[in-house]
């Protein structure tokens, strides 16, 4: 399938296991600790960065697409319509005042603004996690976390779990192939029904996807395989000298980030104040 396709020959792909993790580490501490809806848009446009060095497909493409913008606009609307702080604007009104519902409800400009900035946190996140998965094969990310003194089994069991993405999709497929040639189609006969179906659909998925780990885990153990035995890799993981900077750069600029909200932290909270810091006190109230 198009989706799996893995461009490991690509700048993305060319990366350290362990630098593309530390990088989808770092992204998401930006998005958990930033406020700022600029410099979320600013780390977005960073993992959109990543994302075109992984090399992605047109499928891929799409599918970034799509999930970026489902989680915009469910995330905005969302927001706008429960938005609960003060003040708040209505940009305009959805239902007008009723025995139902006594305020109405509205879409507010506020959680309109307030959806955006979650929107970018995601974004974020998004880019990054897909640029990592789309040029990196299961076998390196087992390489780079036992590179990691991850224990074996635990890097085994999530290898494992990624090798079964593929398996399960085709499984959908086949599932949904044959119910479209017995005649189902969406919505035909009303949501309810559909929803039903859908949900029976699960069925031979689950089935199908138990039985074929039960026959994997048959197989290894017919094999000898022994979780506690030592083991050799074809490919080794190892930072060159380029890796080793990129990855500091990433530690210096985390360390710093963390830095400033932690002494913004504590002046907010009247803990430590000090009149030289009063630069970076405005810098990560406008920009962080």
């Amino acid at each position: 399938m198009d989706l799996f396709i893995r461009k490991t020959d690509s700048p993305m792909g060319r990366f350290d296991v362990r630098l593309k993790m530390a990088c989808g580490f770092s992204m998401s501490l930006v998005a958990i600790m930033v406020n700022s809806l600029w410099t979320l848009a600013i780390a977005a446009i960073i993992g959109m960065i990543f994302f075109i060095l992984s090399r992605p497909n047109m499928f891929q493409i799409k599918l970034v697409l799509f999930s970026i913008g489902f989680i915009v606009w469910s995330l905005m609307i969302s927001q706008g319509m429960f938005y609960n702080q003060y003040p708040r604007n209505v940009l305009f009104t959805l239902v007008e005042p009723n025995i139902f519902f006594r305020e109405g409800i509205h879409i507010y400009q506020q959680g309109i603004y307030h959806g955006l900035i979650q929107s970018f946190r995601f974004i974020a996140m998004i880019f990054v996690g897909y640029a990592i998965c789309f040029s990196t094969e299961p076998d390196r990310f087992m390489t780079g976390l036992l590179a990691m003194r991850v224990p074996f089994s635990l890097a085994f069991m999530s290898v494992m779990a990624i090798r079964f993405l593929p398996v399960i999709v085709n499984e959908f497929k086949t599932v949904h192939m044959a119910m479209r040639l017995k005649g189902y189609r969406l919505f035909r006969f009303g949501v309810i029904h559909s929803i039903k179906i859908e949900i029976a659909s699960l069925r031979p998925i689950i089935i199908g996807t138990i039985h074929r780990s039960q026959e994997i885990a048959l197989s290894i153990l017919t094999r000898g395989f022994d979780i506690e035995g030592t083991r050799t890799s074809l490919r080794e993981e190892h930072f060159n000298r380029y890796h080793w900077l990129i990855f500091i750069g990433i530690l210096i600029f985390i360390g710093s980030l963390l830095f400033c909200k932690m002494m913004f932290w504590l002046y907010q909270n009247e803990v430590y104040y000090r009149t030289e810091l009063r630069p970076l006190y405005t810098f990560v109230r406008n920009w962080l």
